[in-house]
């Protein structure tokens, strides 16, 4: 049968040994008498078998009315069914059940109910805390208490009963839209009904539960403010609203997040509903229609991929820690650091740590295996003089190498497995023009050492450190897997072409928890190593920049894909601390594809935006920068891109513009609930014809200086299958300009 044939209230679906199994409340026998529950069993959650019972009353059980809401949870190497039951003369209650398969048969394993025996409750649920302590989080009935409430329970590790005393999470009118209810006896209050927990992504602790609003049956949420059972619940905007409820929320098994619920709430006329989800912003979502079908898929896929990649370990302590202090009257500690890292290198791992005070060094290289931990009391510092940093040309030969000639660093690694920075002490660049002077280009920088560089490495872990006033980019990763930048602090404004991260075809990406300001690009893709960039997230982050905050580009000479950017600040600089550029960003996200390659299944998501010139820029065009001898590879291919769920302000005027080439159009965008305000523009109107094709100009988003876009919220050309939903750019000021030009 289908799921729209199956009457019950209070749907439940659990995804168990390849299959999906439903569970509910018997529409027929709901109010009155009863004897048992169903599941039906689907391979697809379009056909079902069923129903077959899979708890039945053999005249033994105490229950004989109310069976109600039956929930299956898996613990401990069997299942336990989690449903509220009534006899004549005693509260209602929930008890548990256990079977060794989902389908059952169940057979009654607490001692009666779990709840407190004087209390009215209800649609008990289970919860296992971040420590693993099981808790069952229940209803006690407004008919009992008048204000409903959400009471959590703690279990014990056997489930047969409570291991302490109830603690209220909320109560029904904590929530401004609940509405007051009246009982057939006479009584009024406010309704709680089936609670769920459910922990986002970025780790918020959420609360669905259903009640009564002016719309008719309601699914709401509350969500905690320390991420526990034990937090303060906040209730925010419901989940649905259209005569729906008592629902939960599971993963299919490709990924996809879905509500299950009954809807209408009539007797006899239920039936279980599933709604696509989505999470975002700490909150759940409904999916709205009219988004592109590629977009579902996209964000399962980049959601699976987080998960992965949260998972992966980083460097993992061995061997002997030699510990350094620095050299007398800042003699430089150069051959002292290194030895010590030949030597740790040498002896299949180890860490060198620096601590007490300031190191000065010049460049040192890294060996497999060890960890340069640079401790919370210690500095190293880059040492001034040019001569002390030896130029590492690649073994393998890269479009950087021959076209822009980057060979110097204070900290390079090439070819190495396992290495290791971190330990919360700083890492200073001393960048500065009056050290290291050079002029900003898009070329070579040649006298002005990065201070990290990473080849061809497996297993990189930069971690909790302060990296400060590099003389060019502050880190540049290089074809290398499995990398984690973590708890980074990156202030990079002493020189010109400050980038704070470069990631170049890099694969098995973590970024979290950094902040970063930079005189350039904040968070840089390239492609000048030729390799694919690959499965990339990067979470929790602050990147600000004087150029763009978040990039790819402008060289792409590999591919890019499966790239995650969520919850993070983006934008421009509140002031510029060299006095060398502007405080604002140039962008705050900028998609440059100039030398072929291709970028593909990219999603921003949860983004706060501020302080950038132009929120959005994309750009195609056919510079094929190459090595010497090949072939130039034509115009790239950018599709599949989403951006969603902005919220941004102090934009502008500038505005968004996406181009691609006459004959090859950017492809697949979707531009979704993104909210702006930016100022308005005072320049004179220019015409797209004025800007002209602008092919081979330079591509950041002030390519149109002096002008501004021609539209405030959005100019595209040359874009084919662009979705545009819920753009919402508010100016700030009169606006004379158009606010989309297509």
């Amino acid at each position: 049968m289908r799921m729209d044939e199956i009457n019950i209230r209070d749907p439940y679906i659990l995804t168990a040994e390849g299959k999906y199994w439903l569970y509910g409340t018997r529409g027929p026998t709901c109010w009155g008498e009863a004897d048992g529950f169903d599941v039906y069993e689907s391979a697809d959650l379009k056909h079902f078998e069923g129903p077959k019972a899979c708890f039945q009353n053999d005249g033994t059980f105490w229950a004989d009315r109310n069976y109600w809401a039956p929930e299956v949870h898996p613990w401990r190497g069997a299942y336990y069914m989690f449903a509220s039951f009534k006899r004549q003369g005693l509260c209602r209650g929930t008890a548990i059940l256990r079977a060794e398969r989902p389908q059952g048969p169940f057979v009654p394993w607490s001692d009666g109910r779990v709840t407190p025996g004087d209390w009215e409750c209800l649609d008990g649920t289970f919860y296992v805390s971040r420590t693993g302590e099981p808790y069952m989080v229940f209803c006690h009935e407004w008919v009992q208490c008048g204000d409903g409430e959400i009471c959590a329970l703690p279990l014990t590790e056997d489930l047969k009963g409570p291991a302490g005393a109830p603690r209220v999470l909320f109560r029904a009118s904590e929530a401004p839209w609940c509405k007051r209810m009246h009982h057939s006896s006479g009584k009024e209050g406010y309704v709680t009904d089936g609670p769920f927990m459910w922990r986002t992504s970025d780790g918020t602790l959420l609360c669905l539960w259903a009640s009564f609003s002016d719309a008719g049956y309601t699914e709401a949420q509350a969500v905690s403010d320390n991420g526990e059972i034990d937090g303060h619940f906040r209730q925010i905007d419901p989940v649905f609203m259209e005569d729906g409820g008592h629902g939960m929320v599971f993963r299919t098994r490709e990924g996809d997040l879905r509500l299950i619920l009954h809807s209408p709430n009539e007797h006899l006329k239920e039936r279980p509903v599933l709604i696509p989800l989505e999470e975002h912003g700490g909150r759940l979502d409904i999916l709205p229609e009219g988004l592109p079908a590629w977009y579902t898929p996209l964000r399962r896929d980049l959601e699976g991929m987080a998960r992965e990649l949260e998972a992966m370990e980083g460097w993992k302590a061995r061997g002997e820690i030699r510990t350094l202090t620095p050299s007398p009257n800042g003699q430089k500690d150069t051959r002292r650091i290194q030895e010590a890292l030949d030597a740790a290198g040498k002896a299949g791992g180890g860490t060198v740590k620096l601590t007490q005070g300031d190191f000065v060094s010049g460049t040192l290289e890294m060996r497999s295996g060890v960890c340069l931990w640079v401790d919370r009391d210690a500095r190293l510092l880059a040492s001034t003089d040019l001569g002390d940093y030896p130029e590492h040309h690649a073994r393998r030969l890269t479009v950087q190498d021959t076209s822009m000639g980057m060979h110097q660093s204070l900290i390079f690694a090439e070819g190495c497995r396992d290495i290791c920075l971190r330990g919360g002490g700083v890492l200073d660049g001393r960048g500065s023009p009056q050290n290291f002077p050079g002029e900003e280009t898009a070329q070579g920088t040649p006298g002005r050492p990065f201070l990290m560089r990473f080849i061809d490495c497996v297993g990189v872990e930069v971690r909790d450190v302060t990296q400060r006033n590099a003389a060019c980019w502050m880190q540049n990763y290089l074809n290398c897997e499995n990398l984690i930048l973590e708890d980074l602090r990156v202030e990079n404004h002493a020189n010109y072409n400050n980038d704070g991260m470069d990631i170049d075809g890099c694969r098995n990406v973590r970024i979290r928890r950094c902040h970063v300001t930079s005189g350039d690009d904040a968070l840089c893709f390239k492609g000048a190593g030729q390799a694919v960039t690959d499965r990339v997230l990067a979470e929790d982050c602050v990147f600000l920049s004087a150029c763009n905050a978040v990039k790819i580009g402008t060289d792409t000479q590999g591919d890019f894909r499966n790239i995650l950017v969520r919850r993070c600040r983006i934008g421009g600089l509140e002031t510029d601390p060299s006095g060398l550029k502007h405080p604002g960003a140039d962008s705050a996200v900028s998609l440059e594809m100039m030398d072929g390659g291709c970028v593909e299944k990219v999603l921003l998501t949860d983004l706060e935006v501020t302080g950038a010139f132009s929120p959005v820029f994309m750009r195609l065009d056919d510079r094929g920068r190459v090595k010497p001898g090949e072939k130039a590879p034509g115009p790239g291919t950018l599709r599949y891109a989403a951006l969603t769920h902005w919220r941004g302000r102090d934009c502008g005027p500038r505005g968004s513009y996406l181009l691609g080439m006459e004959g090859r159009p950017l492809e697949d965008l979707l531009l979704w609930d993104i909210h702006l305000r930016q100022k308005a523009s005072v320049k004179p109107l220019t015409a797209p014809e004025e800007i002209g094709d602008m092919h081979l100009v330079y591509p950041d988003a002030h390519m149109i200086d002096p002008a501004d876009a021609p539209a405030y919220a959005l100019w595209a050309r040359h874009v084919r299958t662009l979705t545009v939903k819920d753009l919402m750019v508010t100016p700030e000021g009169e606006e004379k300009r158009p606010e989309f030009l297509l």
